[in-house]
């Protein structure tokens, strides 16, 4: 029998806390979690002492030189570029959430260092491992034709969606229940500095040149960078690499976000992403419509375990229009993608969801923001 994969996790926020601790945990004949790692001391040794691991490490880069693990989850917040390097000199495979990096110069670095290496090295893009998806994609392709694609996403403030849960914030602080919700202005104002100030400024100014110093068009590129990535990578796993950018608009001091893309084919996608911060319901939805078929793949709010993603399929024949509604299993994606790398580091297989791709999801973050008027 294959012995578990001895794993140490850096970044104890709320994702590890909701998804990858627990299944990692729960997965024990596939995985011993035997180390972790966060910048913020009271964090990591709540999160510590809640799953008993002894072996916790402020610095990251101690775990990876004293711990006797084969891989590492890189979950911590912000740019992965310098952990995804230090991992690869320490030998370790990688699972790494998304973004890799925040920006195209960092994504390119990091493939060039995965290809001169003979890791396995993961990018966590659930929504690619809900079984749901590839129901839906095969649904697209049997489509006779696609005249257009909308992606729909109405966010509400991430409190709304972490309620569910416990989530534990150091010194005996445990986030659970309702949170209070900042005004649209407030809200602005925190996401930029999140996801646009900090040791990211730097990364931001590099990305958007001469017009660094536009608030809206800052706060845009991170929520493209931070959350439009999900639906960048999902379009990429229903058409393919995209053919160009044709515009993107960008308002509502930056948390408003449309685009339109052209992929093979004549085939014209628009991106909707909408911050709307006082409704707790997150929506989702890819949309594809054809002269004989549509096709609509729904999700859930992500951190609502085991919900399912509807697949919604129509068609027609003359005076008649059906549809029929599909729930494809209630298999959570984030174990999914767990399972799928303990597999592929046990096989040494290439990730489904793997570097080169990102480097492309990159890229077209970067003709997104290009283009963008504000």
């Amino acid at each position: 029998m294959t012995s578990p994969l001895r794993i140490g996790l850096i970044g104890c926020g709320a994702i590890g806390q909701i998804m990858h601790i627990p299944y990692l945990v729960d997965d024990d004949e596939k995985f011993e979690l035997v180390a972790l790692s966060d910048a913020y001391a009271p964090v990591l040794e709540a999160v510590a002492d809640r799953y008993h691991i002894a072996s916790r490490y402020t610095d990251w880069r101690q775990m990876l030189a004293k711990e006797d693990i084969e891989a590492v989850i890189i979950c911590h917040s912000g740019s992965h570029r310098d952990t995804v390097f230090a991992a690869l000199d320490a030998g370790k495979h990688i699972f790494v959430e998304k973004p890799i990096t925040w920006n195209l110069r960092e994504a390119r670095e990091v493939a060039a260092r995965v290809a001169r290496s003979d890791r396995v090295v993961q990018v966590a893009y659930h929504k690619r491992y809900d079984p749901a998806f590839h129901y839906a994609r095969e649904q697209v392709q049997q489509m006779r034709d696609i005249g257009m694609v909308r992606v729909t996403v109405f966010h509400p403030p991430n409190e709304m969606g972490l309620s569910p849960f416990r989530i534990r914030r150091g010194n005996g602080l445990i986030d659970e229940g309702h949170q209070p919700v900042m005004s649209f202005a407030e809200q602005a104002t925190a996401q930029l500095g999140w996801f646009a100030g900090g040791d990211l400024a730097p990364l931001v100014d590099e990305a958007l040149g001469l017009r660094k110093d536009d608030p809206t068009l800052r706060l845009g590129y991170g929520i493209i960078v931070v959350s439009m990535i999900h639906q960048v990578y999902t379009m990429h796993g229903f058409l393919g690499a995209p053919a160009r950018v044709l515009s993107t608009d960008i308002w509502r001091k930056g948390l408003s976000i449309h685009s339109i893309v052209e992929y093979p084919n004549d085939v014209r996608c628009t991106f909707d992403w909408h911050f709307l911060g006082h409704i707790k319901d997150y929506r989702e939805e890819y949309a594809f419509y054809g002269n004989y078929d549509r096709v609509t793949f729904q999700l859930p709010s992500p951190y609502l375990k085991n919900a399912p993603s509807p697949v919604i399929v129509q068609g027609g024949d003359e005076e008649l229009a059906w549809e029929k509604r599909v729930i494809v299993s209630y298999d959570e994606a984030f174990r999914n993608e767990l399972l799928a790398f303990y597999e592929n580091v046990r096989h040494n297989r290439q990730p489904a969801t793997a570097v080169p791709e990102a480097v492309q999801h990159m890229e077209l973050i970067q003709q997104m923001i290009d283009a963008a008027r504000v």
